[in-house]
């Protein structure tokens, strides 16, 4: 079992529960289970942050090279970025605010989920690797 394998997974459940979410958006799902789906992936989020800060940063930090450092730094910048945005996306869309303007929270639902996407692909092509490469 490789370093990087339970981020991986962790990537596959936040993956599967934005698309749960994702389905309910396209048949205009209840705001109050909707809400509940988001805090579950919010969970899942905020479990994986804490864990890459506190197993997988430290890592390529002290095991890898120059280079791989310069990358992790970047990453770890780049992703307390999109954490905060999460954070206030998670915030922002209580129950009656997605009952008051679901269309809205759609919108906002398909960036934030887009560049979760994209952000997990890069970690998962360009990060994971050189975790599992460092000693």
């Amino acid at each position: 079992m490789g370093f990087t394998d339970k981020f991986k997974a962790q990537h596959d459940d936040i993956l599967q529960a934005a698309g749960e979410i994702t389905a309910q958006l396209k048949a205009n799902g209840d705001p109050a289970a909707v809400r509940k789906m988001l805090s579950n992936l919010a969970g899942k989020v905020n479990f994986h942050l804490a864990m890459e800060d506190e197993a997988l940063y430290p890592r390529l930090m002290t095991g890898g090279t120059a280079a791989v450092k310069t990358k992790a730094t970047k990453f770890k910048e780049e992703m307390g970025g999109l954490g905060r945005v999460f954070t206030d996306y998670n915030n922002k869309w209580q129950t009656s605010a997605i009952r008051a303007d679901f269309d809205g929270f759609a919108n906002e639902t398909r960036k934030v989920f887009g560049a979760l996407a994209k952000r997990i692909e890069r970690e998962n092509n360009e990060l994971y690797p050189l975790a599992d490469k460092a000693s």
